[in-house]
């Protein structure tokens, strides 16, 4: 298994999702944002909606180096922070579950069916060659996965389970990420040789 490194800045939702134990069993270690994070062993980073911008871009060296050794990160929520810097951003009010179709990998997939019950937050302009994964009824990507070079990948999207599932224990959310965090697994085996 891949070690999986949760930045976490302490919010109530993060403290109660990073703890429940189906996911724990995923995590390799759970790092406090705000105090210059050490991901040196990371294999992939779940950074949640909600990370404060300032600190985002303080751990950017860091991400950037997780992307560098083939790894992964998963980038949760809006996009303000200037990281990745090939993350464009546009606001749409909360909106959009039940009416997103999926794309690319997640068409046909579990993890697919589910995030398709959640809202998102906005839209995102993809870099080139990135793989949509989730757009909007009027065709707006939502979600994708970007794969640089040296053979790291990012997942961008604008949806927020993490959120939902910690402060309201959404069983929507919780579908979503008991489907996410496996195929996670199974992109950075296919990627990486992890």
């Amino acid at each position: 298994m891949t070690r999986l490194v949760a930045l976490s800045s302490g919010s109530a939702a993060e403290t109660t999702t990073f703890g429940d134990p189906r996911y724990l069993g995923y995590l390799g270690e759970v790092v406090y944002s705000g105090a210059d994070p050490d991901l040196t062993g990371a294999d992939a980073v779940w950074v949640p909606e909600g990370t404060p911008r300032r600190r985002l871009r303080a751990a950017a060296p860091q991400l950037d180096a997780v992307l560098r050794r083939g790894g992964m990160v998963l980038l949760f929520g809006d996009h303000q922070s200037g990281w990745p810097g090939s993350a464009s951003w546009t606001f749409r009010p909360a909106g959009g579950a039940g009416r997103t179709r999926t794309a690319g990998a997640w068409t046909g997939t579990e993890v697919g069916s589910a995030v398709q019950q959640l809202h998102h937050h906005g839209v995102l302009d993809p870099p080139d060659g990135a793989e949509v994964l989730l757009r909007t009824s009027d065709g707006a990507p939502v979600a994708y996965l970007d794969r640089i070079p040296s053979g790291g990948v990012t997942l961008v999207s604008t949806v927020d389970p993490l959120a939902h599932f910690g402060h309201t224990g959404s069983p929507e959310c919780a579908r979503f990420l008991d489907a996410l965090l496996p195929w996670v697994q199974d992109v950075l085996a296919q990627c990486g040789g992890r």
